[in-house]
């Protein structure tokens, strides 16, 4: 350090922060540094990860602080506030502590999360470079297990992020295998937000209420299983999915449900289209088919395999126009629209899901991921 030189000059420097700076190297008062101490740089903090929050009416800062799994102090350290008591509708803050502060152990040079913050719901791209390793696993919440595939220059996996996941900090653990077969780990936090869904009440004919028999549920569900259990390690999509189906939006991804006025204890796990029976709908995008019959509540279906645990459901179909191992392009007729299973008039219902994990498709339609 030089004489004169200040934190805040040398993170603009380094392209870090003041923040970053103190927690790498325990400096207990910024303002007290001096010439020739040796300072450790802790990693640029990529753009794409410096997260700001607009406040809204009826927030505290200690509900923001949970809400992106950071603390009041830091906080308020970081926007510098006098009175952390004191924030006004409008004030944007700067969201601190979305990266670890400490240098990542050799053999890992960079891991990349996109987006961040990321929402229930939403998928979480994530983006390792590491040197001289011959693999590298992950697991997220120390129990769901996360895939790698090669990259240019790097490796890279999907989260599907739960549109119910408790609001907070999760756990992803990485953990990268050389060539001597020497294991490093280390454990990173992604920070999930909440989804501001709605509520919405169905109220079904009398005549399909019976397709709420837990057994039936239960039984659908491990026969979908089998097909989102599979895992292909090649990316058969490019490019954004397109919409399947001609019509207006009547239900979106994620709206808490509650049927027959009962609790909302499940949420819409893709997005209705109102389309009238008969209409085509069309493949999002490349893929092979990997189920194309009648479900019990589903209806007649559709699932498209996309490669790397990427799939994509059509449901509640009049006609299946198309066979198992069946390749489509984006834009191939799957089937017509319809009003078969646990639906309320005709119309598409549309989901993704990764590795069996239902997500937002209007995230997969308004960009390429990864």
């Amino acid at each position: 350090m030089q004489l004169d030189d200040t934190l805040s000059a040398i993170a603009g420097r380094y392209e870090t922060t003041v923040q970053a700076l103190v927690q790498a190297n325990s400096i207990q008062n910024p303002d007290l540094i001096y010439p020739g101490q040796r300072l450790v740089i802790p990693k640029a903090l990529p753009a794409q990860q410096q997260v700001y929050h607009t406040v809204q009416r009826g927030e505290t800062l200690y509900r923001i602080a949970l809400r992106y799994g950071t603390t009041v102090q830091d906080l308020a350290t970081a926007n510098k506030l006098a009175d952390p008591n004191l924030i006004h509708v409008g004030q944007k803050l700067v969201i601190p502590d979305l990266s670890p502060a400490e240098p990542l152990p050799i053999p890992f040079v960079a891991v990349e999360f996109t987006p961040l913050p990321v929402v229930q719901g939403q998928t979480l791209v994530v983006k390792v470079k590491a040197e001289g390793i011959t693999g590298l696993s992950g697991l997220y919440n120390e129990g769901r297990p996360v895939i790698f595939v090669e990259g240019e220059g790097e490796r890279w996996a999907l989260v599907g992020i739960h549109a119910l996941a408790e609001v907070g900090t999760h756990p992803l653990r990485l953990t990268a295998t050389d060539a001597r077969g020497q294991q490093t780990e280390v454990l990173l936090s992604i920070p999930v937000v909440e989804g501001n869904y709605g509520v919405e009440n169905i109220v079904l004919p009398p005549e399909r209420a019976s397709l709420l028999d837990p057994a039936l549920l239960t039984a659908e569900r491990e026969r979908l299983a089998q097909v989102f259990g599979v895992f292909e390690r090649r990316q058969w999509w490019a490019g954004p999915f397109i919409v399947p189906v001609e019509g207006p939006i009547t239900s979106r991804f994620g709206t808490r449900r509650s049927y027959n006025g009962g609790p909302a204890q499940s949420y819409h796990e893709g997005i209705d289209y109102d389309a009238p029976p008969g209409a085509p709908v069309r493949a999002a995008n490349d893929g092979q088919v990997a189920l194309a019959e009648p479900l019990t509540v589903r209806g007649n279906a559709v699932i498209i395999d996309h490669g790397l645990g990427v799939h994509s459901g059509y449901y509640h179909l009049s006609e299946i126009n198309v066979q198992v191992g069946q390749w489509v392009k984006k834009g191939d007729v799957v089937g017509k629209v319809g009003n078969t299973g646990l639906a309320t008039g005709p119309h598409l219902h549309w989901e993704i899901r990764v590795s069996g994990i239902n997500v937002d498709p209007t995230q997969w339609m308004q960009q390429t991921i990864p």
